[in-house]
């Protein structure tokens, strides 16, 4: 019993959680983010992570996801490292407070969710969550390993960076709608 799910930027392709992991460069605990992935037009994409407002656009779903990561990752380096502590934590608030916009995109995630049940998918599996979250964990662990051992500069930065093209790995939860994906 698939019915089609749109919001005002078009049709619902998925939904998914994204873990943005405490590292030893971001030492601040994050909590699970939710997303909305969206078939724009034809090869045109676009991934909104919900409680930041933050897009993400690619040809493919794939490629929209990664962006929004990325946007994602960029905005809350940036957040907590130019404002004070208290005032990046209420701008986060602020984000995270409802409004028309992202009422409309809640809406959209938990018909995605019922519609998901009634095909007898599970969307809230928590041990395969804990799982991700635990490799996530020994991911960003290693490659920190690895820039502390690192005695060049240059190679410290390098794999300080490689860290953030772990951004498919960020998204620990991805649920598609039927027909896509």
């Amino acid at each position: 019993m698939y019915r089609s799910i749109m919001v005002s930027r078009g049709e619902v392709t998925g939904i998914g959680k994204i873990k943005i992991p405490k590292t030893e460069e971001f030492n601040i605990e994050i909590p699970l983010l939710s997303f909305l992935s969206i078939k724009e037009f034809e090869d045109s994409f676009i991934s909104t992570c919900i409680h930041l407002r933050i897009d993400g656009y690619g040809k493919t779903e794939g490629e929209a996801e990664m962006n929004m990561v990325k946007n994602v990752c960029y905005f809350l380096s940036r957040n907590f490292k130019e404002l004070q502590i208290e005032d990046a934590w209420n701008n986060l608030r602020e984000l995270f407070a409802s409004d028309e916009w992202s009422s409309e995109l809640w809406d959209a995630y938990r018909e995605v969710q019922i519609q998901l049940s009634i095909r007898g998918e599970a969307t809230d599996n928590t041990a395969e969550l804990i799982f991700r979250l635990d490799q996530l964990e020994k991911r960003i662990r290693e490659w920190e390993r690895r820039v502390r051992n690192s005695e060049l500069e240059q190679d410290r930065i390098e794999i300080m960076g490689k860290i953030w093209e772990l951004a498919a790995d960020l998204i620990v939860k991805r649920m598609r709608v039927k027909g896509y994906g």
